[in-house]
């Protein structure tokens, strides 16, 4: 047992950690009390290089694991073994990012997307907002009143954001002479729709709802096959105006789930894949060819969002609690590591598309905070919101 009143211990100082940036720390020997924390260390590290040194914040390793409480916390959790000198690595520490814009939205942001032309946000009152790289609104779009909208954006011939919400549709808009201008209608869902992707080459899109399904639509061009066409017979009577659009039916309905569908995601290790997840406490990977599915990863949460890490494949996740986990969907339903950190629930998590080791989450705790992660279990950052709770946390580099 670690006493943290009359115990100190041997600290050996370095800095040969490889896989973030470094400075040159003269290794050296001190006697530190095993309450000191990360706050004791960076002091001692600042003073201890040359007075010309300006101050920086350092993260602390012990072995492949950062420190983030006391020593002798981290001595207990970790069974250290104190016979010897604790080798105690450090690395300079990055900036906590600060905020770039503040823009105000009508109502509650239900999703935030990241073009490489324009910020796209949603609100759960039906409006989507587009708004240019330096901060400024350019448009804002006004669906059915009543619309919580999830949303997903690909540049095709032009710029074009799907979404969809309450109102059970999916509508696909091109941005163009400042205006979003409504092509493509996509109807079938029997309850709000809760999240779309796009696949690579754009020709599909996937949907997930309350009606616990999952869709598959065509997008290629000259698709005559999922066009809906009315019945020339119909005695209802004809529309004034005349739409300018096509509305289209589902290729493949996916059924499985025995809750809603809320997180939705293109598997990268087979194009012909999805990753689901869902209410009902699941994760399951789906082949749309052959419109089935191919594993299920059972948890004793309900889920509320995935991603699929861009390059390894790798599956984060969260749930109503306040632990972000790591899956292989390939290797089974083992959980391959947890995140602690967050007080609330965890509402979304997303991989950033240029790290493969770092991830965001957002909870109802009022905090977003950036992870990074090589064998072992950190936070960053922590970003924290002033009044509400955070629904959404897009990552993406701009």
């Amino acid at each position: 047992m670690v006493d943290p009143w009359n115990d100190i211990f041997m600290v050996d100082s370095s800095s040969n950690f490889t896989p973030f940036s470094v400075v040159g720390i003269p290794a050296a020997i001190y006697d530190v009390p095993v309450t000191a924390n990360c706050d004791n260390l960076n002091a001692l590290v600042n003073k201890t290089i040359a007075n010309e040194w300006n101050e920086k914040r350092f993260e602390f390793l012990v072995g492949e694991t950062f420190i983030r409480s006391s020593l002798a916390e981290f001595i207990e959790e970790y069974n250290v073994e104190t016979e010897t000198v604790i080798k105690i690595e450090c690395v300079l520490g990055k900036e906590t990012p600060q905020p770039l814009y503040d823009i105000p939205a009508p109502d509650w942001v239900s999703s935030i997307l990241i073009s490489p032309s324009f910020f796209f946000s949603t609100t759960y009152s039906g409006e989507i907002m587009v708004i240019d790289k330096k901060g400024k609104p350019l448009l804002q779009n006004s669906r059915d009143k009543g619309s919580a909208v999830a949303s997903d954006s690909k540049k095709l011939e032009g710029h074009q954001v799907a979404a969809g919400g309450e109102n059970q549709v999916i509508t696909l808009f091109e941005v163009t002479d400042g205006a979003l201008v409504p092509k493509t209608v996509f109807r079938g869902h029997e309850r709000s729709v809760e999240c779309v992707d796009f696949n690579k080459d754009c020709s599909r899109l996937v949907s997930g709802a309350f009606d616990s399904n999952i869709k598959v639509w065509n997008l290629e061009k000259g698709d005559e096959s999922t066009v809906f066409e009315k019945d020339a017979n119909s005695d209802s009577k004809p529309k004034k105006r005349k739409e300018n659009f096509v509305t289209k039916v589902p290729m493949v309905t996916l059924a499985g789930h025995k809750d809603a569908v809320v997180g939705l995601k293109w598997t990268t290790w087979n194009s012909s894949q999805v990753v689901s997840a869902s209410w009902d406490h699941s994760i399951a990977v789906w082949d749309l060819q052959l419109a089935g599915e191919v594993s299920r990863i059972r948890a004793s949460k309900a889920f509320t969002s995935i991603d699929v890490n861009p390059k390894s494949g790798l599956v984060i996740s969260s749930s109503t609690d306040a632990v972000p986990r790591l899956y292989d969907a390939r290797k089974g339903s083992v959980v391959k590591q947890s995140f602690t950190g967050h007080t609330g629930w965890v509402s979304c998590v997303r991989w950033n598309p240029c790290d493969e080791r770092c991830f965001v989450s957002s909870s109802f705790d009022k905090s977003v905070k950036i992870c990074f992660f090589c064998m072992c279990i950190h936070v960053f950052f922590k970003i924290y919101a002033e009044y509400r709770r955070l629904p959404c946390a897009p990552l993406k580099s701009v």
